[in-house]
């Protein structure tokens, strides 16, 4: 396009309210002023309103009225398809970010599977109460802070830290009794 098509092009845009043909076409897409997008969808609108002036067959300033038909309709699909995009990328992160999920999930059952396989911790776990039970899976499979596993299972940080000891104690009996 020449530097002059494109400076007739916004200054058509900006006569006579020409700017409310991109603000419709972003209102009938329902593309609203809280979406965090809004300005770059607006300046896509301009660029392809200038665009479809470039590319107007007839003469703009013989048939205005026409010409505004045009441009809105080269506005409602450049948005349109701006916003497939954006959709597109949206379920592509979505899908990764599901991925990364199961994998990391995949990564918790092994942990799970070799901590639970150890012979000391299965030791220790069956002499444990319930409660430090959840404490070991917690805290040496989950890999859980203090704060986290208090807030997880709704006690104190000072009931964490006792049952981080009692489970200690008993692990180090179980330590003792298996050197014997």
């Amino acid at each position: 396009m020449e530097k002059q098509t494109i400076q007739a092009g916004f200054n058509f845009l900006f006569q006579d309210n020409n700017e409310k043909i991109i603000h419709g076409a972003a209102k009938r897409l329902h593309i609203s002023r809280m979406q965090t997008d809004y300005d770059d969808f607006i300046q896509e609108g301009y660029l392809a309103f200038v665009q479809a002036y470039a590319r107007y067959p007839a003469s703009v300033e013989d048939h205005p009225q026409k010409f505004r038909v045009f441009a809105y309709q080269a506005v409602y699909w450049r948005l349109l398809d701006l916003l497939r995009q954006t959709s597109r990328l949206a379920e592509k992160i979505q899908f990764d970010q599901e991925s990364i999920n199961a994998q990391i999930q995949s990564t918790n059952d092994l942990a799970f599977e070799s901590v639970y396989n150890d012979q000391l911790f299965q030791e220790l776990y069956h002499c444990c109460t319930h409660a430090e039970q959840n404490f070991l899976i917690d805290c040496y499979v989950l890999h859980l802070k203090n704060g986290e596993i208090a807030d997880k299972h709704h006690v104190s940080r000072q009931c964490v830290s006792n049952l981080r000891r009692s489970v200690g104690n008993k692990a180090l009996a179980c330590i003792s009794k298996n050197r014997r």
